[in-house]
């Protein structure tokens, strides 16, 4: 029987081409493996599902085509360079999820010297299962090379599919369906918004698939024109910061006033830590504070330490809406920081650290705030010793350095202090860690491997040590009673390895109420008492500022006074959620079995809302400077 004219054409397709079904196969391993990982992350909309499976297969044909448009060997080559670029960023954003819950982003590559010195371990808790996937698409690519076809794609039928492609994947977009206005109150979980404003890293992987993530997110991160305020911005932000009236007084008002202040900020310290056992003086100075039980640091973007350094020091927060660390914000206006609202009452502003300026760029950034100095034990040149770089991971050494000891009790002028602590720092074991294998020696007089658990309270009692010392030093210099400690956590625990730790010792852990950390002011003169409204690191700054008597416009900052009467107690998080003390939302339902109105989650949505874009303008637009 004669075969009919089309027929012989599709026959001969196949014949030339099948083999090169091959090709997809790596790619589908990926973009399956991904699915599977990100099914924690609570995000599903019907309208993403076939736009991320076509970015998805059309980005896998465009590598596929450009390599079989060329001679063989060439399009080995291209298919085998191209494969392996995707498995790198596959695996960053593998690992990077299940060590930090977030996926990869372009943003983060500016942290890589921070980050190098924990890469083993990273890798090391990446799974047997991801190990296995990323062998298993080698495999597979390996196997495409050797049945790589041998006829090749003609010149006019590369452009006619490369020009189909491009017309689809334009296209895409559309098939998420409407844009919502951005002060919408649930603009934050439409697929369309999630795709055009991809600052939920997470959704916007869920919402394209892995090649169109992460060539969006580079192309955003490096090439994307700064853009220009529309009139829309800029009268939502002439209208978010009309009121410049300042904040009123209240009970707490000035008790604080003309003593020395040190903010504490704990790394890594989570309320499970702070018991008598673990942490005794830490938790005797919570017994005698004002103890803020619910309040939250939580991790957004790269450098959540910073992050937290950022929202206490400025009042503002790492970007939501757009991708930019918090430390690139150096050359922005602050005119209200803490530390110049300190300086014009008389106080030198100082910051302690171990690590080095270069780190975050802390120097620049903290110059521009207004310190009048960055202090670091690594820039001072007195720990480079194998024993020195030992000792400078200790919190206690920045209680025993000399420099650091008399600019801490200085009694020349008041002082705003802000110490930054270390040694509670992944890898929590007494093998990798230098710190750890320090302290188990010296408790136990010699090697002993202990639990991560184990270790993690060990490295938190180092930081008690110093707490400890630092009481005993104003005790000393005779400041004692003339000085206010704000103490709080950077962040949770979130980089301890074994989750099933936090399971047991934190409440919460399902949702972003697992941010919930320490933070109490001791010194105040009052009484000891429980503040049980929610509330966040942004709101850190104007309680202190009333603390100390310093008028503030409330209208410059993001957060608010908590010990007001009328602090809300509502605190949102990245991906738009939010608590207030009662009631938790997440993708636009109430979660925990709280009950509201339909209404009122509706203006409690779009009060978030409005914080999260007056927040993110502000800085896109250094408003400050152009006031």
């Amino acid at each position: 029987m004669k075969k009919r004219k089309g027929q012989s054409k599709r026959g001969s397709f196949f014949k030339r081409y099948g083999t090169g079904a091959w090709m997809l196969l790596p790619y589908l391993i990926m973009e399956l493996y991904l699915r599977f990982d990100l099914r924690a992350v609570r995000y599903f909309r019907g309208e993403m599902v076939f736009p991320s499976i076509a970015f998805a297969v059309i980005w896998t044909l465009v590598f596929c085509v450009i390599a079989l448009v060329l001679p063989r060997n060439l399009g080995r080559f291209v298919y085998a360079v191209l494969t392996l670029a995707t498995l790198t960023f596959f695996t960053a954003n593998a690992i990077s999820f299940n060590y930090t819950g977030y996926c990869f982003s372009f943003t983060l590559m500016k942290m890589a010297d921070e980050g190098k010195g924990y890469l083993w371990d990273i890798i090391l808790a990446m799974g047997i299962l991801l190990f296995v996937v990323i062998l298993a698409v080698i495999g597979a690519m390996i196997w495409a090379i050797v049945k790589f076809p041998k006829e090749r794609i003609s010149g006019r039928g590369f452009a006619i599919t490369m020009a189909v492609l491009f017309v689809i994947h334009a296209l895409l977009p559309l098939c998420y369906g409407p844009l919502y206005d951005a002060l919408h109150w649930d603009a934050w979980r439409n697929p369309r918004n999630v795709y055009q404003a991809y600052n939920d890293k997470n959704k916007s992987l869920k919402v394209s698939g892995l090649i169109e993530y992460t060539v969006r997110d580079f192309y955003i991160t490096f090439l994307k024109p700064d853009a220009k305020m529309s009139a829309d911005e800029k009268e939502f932000l002439e209208k978010a910061f009309a009121d410049q009236s300042e904040a009123p007084a209240n009970e707490y008002t000035g008790i604080c006033k003309g003593k020395n202040l040190i903010f504490l900020q704990l790394e890594g310290i989570d309320n499970w830590l702070v018991t008598p056992e673990t942490m005794p003086n830490l938790y005797a100075l919570m017994q005698e504070s004002v103890n803020f039980t619910d309040h939250f640091a939580f991790y957004n973007g790269g450098g959540s330490t910073f992050n937290s350094e950022f929202a206490v020091n400025t009042g503002f927060i790492t970007p939501v809406s757009f991708s930019q660390n918090a430390y690139t914000f150096s050359e922005n206006a602050f005119p209200y920081s803490m530390p110049r609202m300190f300086a014009a009452q008389g106080y030198g502003v100082k910051a302690f650290h171990m690590n080095t300026e270069s780190f975050y760029s802390r120097g620049i950034n903290y110059k521009n705030w207004g310190f009048d100095a960055y202090l670091s034990l690594r820039d001072s040149g007195n720990y480079d010793s194998d024993e020195g770089q030992v000792l400078r991971l200790l919190d206690r050494t920045m209680l025993t350095d000399e420099t650091f000891r008399k600019e801490l009790f200085a009694k020349e002028q008041p002082t705003v202090s802000y110490l930054i602590t270390y040694t509670p720092h992944t890898p929590f074991d007494t093998v990798g860690n230098e710190a750890g294998k320090y302290l188990v020696k010296e408790l136990y007089g010699g090697e002993k491997a202990l639990s991560e658990e184990e270790s993690v309270k060990l490295m938190a009692g180092e930081t008690d040590r110093m707490v400890g010392m630092l009481i005993e030093g104003l005790k000393e210099n005779g400041l004692y009673g003339k000085t206010v400690i704000v103490a709080f956590s950077d962040h949770y625990l979130y980089s301890i390895e074994d989750k099933s730790i936090l399971e047991r010792n934190k409440a919460d852990t399902d949702d972003n109420r697992i941010n919930r950390t320490p933070m109490f002011i001791w010194g105040t003169g009052s009484k000891p008492c429980e503040i049980k409204k929610a509330n966040s690191q942004l709101d850190i700054l104007p309680t202190v500022l009333n603390l100390f008597g310093i008028s503030y416009i409330k209208g410059n900052y993001i957060g608010c006074d908590i010990l007001s009467a009328d602090y809300e107690g509502e605190v949102f998080f990245p991906d738009a959620s939010f608590y207030d003390g009662t009631v938790y939302v997440e993708n636009g339902v109430v979660t925990n079995g709280a009950q509201i109105t339909k209404e009122e989650l509706q203006k409690k949505q779009e009060r978030v809302n409005e914080r999260i874009r007056k927040n993110d303008l502000a800085l896109k637009f250094d408003w400050f400077a152009k006031k």
